[in-house]
């Protein structure tokens, strides 16, 4: 499997600066160390580092002044991993707020012909529009968007009319915080979502083992967006929108190791690191172990 790391330096749609230094502070910290093991243990992982993608600006900005501005960062993003995937590799994003999956999923989609799959493991259902959110922050909107709904500059970002991503190869797992109008657009749309009462009641490697076999059912192949305040914010507290009553990082790393197909895989993302409220690096440290996860065949 090749890989290519990438950076989306991204924090203007979201709610704290911090996690724009995401990317740079990995790439400074983790990566040579996590290259270096995997190196150790002769895995199949053909790694290289491809860069960072900066956002025009580091300033807060919302919906709709700054549509255009959105539109040229997720542009951009777009255009690199599109042209990752072209080439054979497997982008693997390192963010940055939630809102560079508008660029990643985009572009991974626009580079093969089959629908795509996407898991998305986060606190929040990100899947307000400009109709309904109140803050107007982008992070609570990219999953709409690429299920086309929204801002339509960014939904047709990539020139096709079909949305980047169909419902019934999508699901959203960890979800313990939202607004009405959120889980009311995603039941429309017919988008499975698991929230942390599910999760309690069902427990969590039913939850993910069916979600799996959903996204992995996509003609595509399919991806993972991992926003990292899935997490108990007690065990990962270096996010910029902690809640509380979150997944146990050991238990999720345990489980996704062991998911089936990941030779469909066609990129992963995982996002919010924000190392301003990770002093202690522990934050970091659950990066790379939860990326092995989802990267390595058992």
């Amino acid at each position: 499997m090749r890989i290519a790391l990438l950076g989306a330096a991204f924090s203007a749609g979201g709610a704290h600066p911090g996690c724009r230094h995401a990317p740079e502070v990995f790439r400074e910290r983790e990566y040579p160390r996590w290259h270096r093991r995997l190196l150790r243990q002769r895995q199949t992982l053909a790694v290289r580092w491809a860069g960072i993608v900066r956002e025009e600006t580091p300033h807060p900005l919302r919906l709709p002044n700054a549509a255009d501005v959105f539109l040229r960062n997720n542009s951009r993003l777009m255009r690199h991993t599109r042209m990752l995937r072209r080439g054979g590799m497997l982008p693997v994003v390192i963010g940055g707020d939630h809102s560079c999956a508008i660029g990643t999923w985009t572009g991974i989609a626009a580079a093969q012909r089959k629908p795509l799959g996407l898991l998305w493991i986060d606190a929040h259902l990100d899947s307000h529009t400009p109709d309904t959110s109140a803050s107007m922050r982008l992070h609570g909107m990219p999953l709409a968007v690429l299920l086309g709904e929204g801002e339509e500059r960014l939904t047709r970002m990539s020139g096709h009319e079909l949305p980047v991503l169909q419902p019934e190869y999508c699901a959203v797992i960890g979800v313990r915080s939202y607004e009405e109008e959120e889980p009311q657009r995603l039941a429309r749309l017919g988008v499975r979502f698991y929230t942390r009462e599910e999760i309690t009641l069902r427990g969590l490697p039913a939850v993910i083992d069916e979600a799996w076999r959903k996204v992995s059912a996509a003609p595509g192949g399919f991806g993972v967006s991992l926003d990292l305040d899935v997490l108990d914010p007690m065990l990962a507290p270096g996010v910029s929108v902690p809640e509380t009553g979150g997944l146990h990082p050991g238990q999720l790393a345990r489980i996704l190791c062991h998911q089936p197909l990941k030779h469909r895989l066609r990129g992963l993302e995982i996002v919010e690191l924000n190392p301003r409220r990770d002093p202690q690096g522990q934050t970091l440290r659950l990066l790379p172990r939860l990326m092995t996860a989802l990267l390595l065949r058992r």
